[in-house]
């Protein structure tokens, strides 16, 4: 499912100053609960959201989230407004930060680069580890490439795995297309 920034109606309205918020986290929680959707069991009941870099830097400056910590959060060190992870949220997410996020770019207003970042529910995704390819390690040494490697200068080294992911079901996903404060830079 997807969701735009503010009251935007397409990826294509998505421009300046509609930045991820802890509002819009909590549109995309009402979204999946009303879908059924739970919070993830490992990762302490919490929704999970997978965000970039850039969207990190505005959650980290929305006045919401540092005020909740501030004047409700726990005192001393236990308080996540000094804690350089920025991992747990209000509301019940638990954040995700990583340059692989999805950014479209030049898609919104004036040309803005829209992010896409996911807040996810339990059982929205699987995994399954094939076994009839179990992963290994290969390494070949200097000097067993033949005609390929007269000088016997080359070795190599590698692994390979074999592994699946596949979407379970989409209702229990949210994409929240946004732009960031970087000035329409990428991840």
């Amino acid at each position: 499912m997807r969701q735009y920034a503010k009251t935007n109606g397409s990826r294509g309205d998505v421009g300046s100053g509609d930045y991820l918020s802890l509002a819009e986290l909590r549109s995309a929680k009402r979204t999946l609960l009303n879908n059924n959707a739970r919070p993830v069991k490992s990762e302490g009941n919490k929704f999970v959201v997978i965000t970039n870099p850039n969207s990190l830097y505005d959650l980290e400056g929305d006045s919401n989230i540092t005020s909740f910590w501030q004047y409700a959060g726990d005192r001393g060190d236990a308080n996540q407004l000094f804690d350089v992870e920025f991992r747990d949220l209000p509301m019940g997410f638990r954040l995700y930060v990583t340059t692989n996020t999805r950014v479209f770019a030049a898609a919104g207003f004036s040309a803005a680069n829209v992010v896409g970042t996911l807040v996810l529910g339990e059982e929205w995704y699987g995994t399954v580890n094939l076994d009839g390819m179990p992963a290994r390690i290969v390494a070949h040494d200097r000097g067993t490439s033949g005609v390929v490697d007269p000088l016997d200068q080359v070795a190599s080294l590698g692994w390979k795995a074999s592994w699946g992911a596949v979407i379970l079901n989409q209702a229990l996903g949210v994409r929240i297309e946004h732009n960031t404060s970087a000035h329409n830079v990428g991840p």
